[in-house]
């Protein structure tokens, strides 16, 4: 049976951007970042190796679904994180293409006057979506922009993590 595999990356951008401080502006030419500044978790089951790292080795089957969204670690409120670009191995199609995906969502957050209470709101949800399609070891690239509070780029940058595909 085909399962989802939801991954969480979360990057710390403000490291980022002290440790590259002329970062690429340019989105075709990111900047390649060191792994320790991104922090990828999922679901325990779903892990070989590297949870809460840069560098998370997932499990998965032919067939599986899996989704990435991406956060920095403020969540958004000094600098966001957005992937713009998905770069796999050519000749070694192992996922299909990740794409950008828009669907609304129920979201809980607290109620200041009633704690114990949360208030719901609905909101558009984006992720990066993949199915696996053979077995093997992939290695696969995100590219993304560190945005700041007025929605400017301060940089493009990339990373490289892989996925691990079994029966």
């Amino acid at each position: 049976m085909s399962r989802v595999t939801d991954v969480l990356v979360a990057f710390d951008t403000e490291s980022i951007l002290q440790k590259y401080a002329n970062p690429s502006r340019r989105p075709d030419s990111p900047t390649l970042i060191d792994f320790r500044y991104v922090y990828m978790i999922t679901n325990q089951d779903n892990v070989i190796n590297g949870q809460a790292g840069g560098e998370l080795d997932l499990k998965a089957q032919v067939g599986d679904l899996i989704r990435w969204r991406e956060t920095s670690l403020s969540l958004g409120f000094e600098k966001s994180v957005i992937f713009y670009r998905f770069i796999g191995n050519v000749g070694n199609e192992l996922i299909s293409t990740p794409t950008p995906r828009k669907a609304e969502a129920s979201f809980a957050h607290p109620n200041p006057s009633n704690p114990s209470v949360p208030t719901c709101q609905k909101i558009a949800n984006y992720y990066w979506s993949s199915e696996t399609l053979a077995i093997g070891r992939v290695t696969y690239h995100f590219n993304f922009m560190v945005v700041d509070r007025n929605c400017s780029a301060l940089g493009y940058f990339s990373w490289d993590p892989f996925i691990s595909i079994h029966n």
